[in-house]
């Protein structure tokens, strides 16, 4: 919030507290039940105030949508630029990773569970939305790959582009299920050690 005005911060403030607010009643009732008043009512504003940052209810849960791939990339980040070793980065993004659809998973569920009940137009803008935020992903995870490749931590014959994806489709198809109650375990990031050991194991160096 460096450079912003104080009328600015204020009003950053006041839309961050009412997207809090919105992720709580989300999760509790779901998109089609949860009502702006609902919302209001848990962020403490009148209802009228919620008008002044959001159209709608569909204006909301679209933005908040939006902030909540902007927070998983950016606390990503965070943590693997605390690790020096392309090895130990990739483990961080792993386990950084599945903790925060752990930490957030009421919101995530709703979110697959109800997605398909969204007017098209909603439906076409969170699609294109989530295409731009997994590009970025595997772009930033190629960079990784290299990292460790130039490492020789990954064999030469292997296309790290490609590898971003095999590696993005092991997590989603960990977590996907996990959201949505297919997979019985309690806590996804117990699957972190596993998923590590697979991937590491079929692209390492061979002798």
């Amino acid at each position: 919030m460096v450079g912003l005005t104080r009328k600015e911060r204020d009003r950053l403030l006041r839309q961050n507290d009412i997207l809090q607010a919105a992720e709580r009643v989300f999760a509790i009732k779901g998109y089609h039940k949860a009502t702006i008043q609902d919302i209001a009512k848990e962020a403490q504003y009148a209802v009228g105030t919620i008008y002044l940052y959001f159209k709608d209810k569909e204006a909301l849960y679209l933005q908040l949508i939006e902030k909540k791939l902007k927070d998983l990339s950016s606390e990503i980040k965070k943590e693997v630029n605390k690790v020096g070793g392309p090895k130990e980065k990739i483990q961080v993004l792993v386990r950084k990773q599945l903790a925060y659809f752990e930490e957030h998973q009421d919101f995530f569920k709703i979110y697959f569970l109800e997605r398909e009940g969204l007017r098209w137009g909603a439906r076409d803008r969170i699609s294109k939305e989530t295409v731009n935020k997994f590009e970025e992903y595997i772009n930033y995870l190629t960079r990784l790959l290299k990292e460790a490749q130039d490492d020789s931590l990954i064999r030469q014959d292997i296309d790290t582009k490609r590898l971003a994806y095999v590696l993005a489709s092991m997590l989603n198809g960990v977590i996907i299920p996990w959201l949505k109650g297919v997979c019985r375990r309690e806590k996804i990031t117990d699957m972190a050690d596993f998923i590590l050991e697979v991937f590491f194991k079929g692209v390492e160096q061979r002798p």
